[in-house]
């Protein structure tokens, strides 16, 4: 499922410039979203078989999720690596850690492609929406795959179906219509490009994981209007900032204005405006 029609170098160079400008928004709306996405976290360290003494990396961590539940898990006596391609959001990723005495977090900045550590010297792997975002991603998973030890698991997490997934669909498919923008090409990563438990399963089944099964979540957003709604996807949802500030030109608050008119549609007209999102969590043994 790996594209060929995108130039993976130029694809991971906009996905760091574009994570980059995102971490501030982590930042801002870090304690909503994991109050929402804490339960994701907490089962893809279960799903991996994190415990203590396990040595962990986390791909794509981002501001340090799930590594920070990881390293709760593997107690003083373990050791998690963050590895992400944004130095931005591993910047927040470490002071998240030193504001929780996580002392077992080492932060790496690297692409999942290139990451480099000795063979079999690693107890499990996690990457909660990380993985998907790589152009090569079976091909990460099967060198990941070669740094756990035998019998070793990974779990990772992608979005399930767009309608499935409002607070992302809403959005994107908003700002897809207004600009005029093509889809994108079948298997860009992006955050609903593994919306399937055939998708995200073989992913890892392409990196040579055995077992591999597949479980569903739900995450809950609330928010108390529509206009709270759009101020969380400008913060976090880094594709959709990347297109209305590549596509909408001198209209770009015009193109945010019409994200909160579909939200709002889409919840009635109600407030507060509720979404739950499928999440589908994948995992394997190395």
């Amino acid at each position: 499922m790996e594209p060929e029609t995108i130039d993976p170098d130029d694809f991971r160079d906009a996905q760091h410039r574009s994570w980059d400008s995102a971490a501030a928004g982590w930042r801002e709306w870090s304690a909503f979203s994991e109050g929402a996405f804490r339960r994701v976290s907490e089962r893809l360290v279960e799903l991996a078989g994190v415990g203590p003494g396990s040595r962990v990396l986390d791909v794509a961590a981002g501001y340090g999720e799930p590594a920070l539940t990881a390293a709760l898990a593997a107690g003083p006596d373990g050791r998690v690596v963050a590895t992400d391609i944004s130095s931005e959001m591993l910047a927040f990723g470490r002071e998240r850690a030193e504001e929780a005495g996580l002392g077992n977090v080492e932060f790496m900045q690297a692409d999942a492609s290139s990451l480099n550590f000795p063979h079999e010297s690693l107890d499990a792997a996690v990457s909660r929406w990380g993985l998907i975002f790589e152009p090569a991603a079976e091909a990460a998973a099967e060198r990941i795959r070669g740094f756990l030890k035998p019998g070793a698991r990974m779990a990772i997490s992608s979005w399930g179906e767009p309608g499935q997934v409002p607070f992302l669909a809403i959005p994107m498919r908003t700002t897809m219509e207004r600009l005029g923008i093509p889809r994108p090409p079948a298997g860009t990563p992006g955050p609903l490009s593994r919306p399937t438990p055939e998708a995200i399963g073989g992913l890892l089944e392409g990196g040579g994981f055995s077992g591999v099964a597949v479980e569903r979540e739900e995450v809950v957003l609330e928010f108390d209007s529509p206009e709270r709604f759009t101020a969380y996807v400008r913060a976090i949802v880094a594709p959709v900032r990347a297109m209305i500030e590549q596509h909408a030109g001198a209209d770009r608050e015009a193109a945010w204005d019409a994200i909160t008119r579909a939200a709002s549609e889409a919840g009635g007209g109600a407030a507060p405006l509720r979404f739950s999102n499928a999440v589908l969590l994948a995992s394997g043994t190395a």
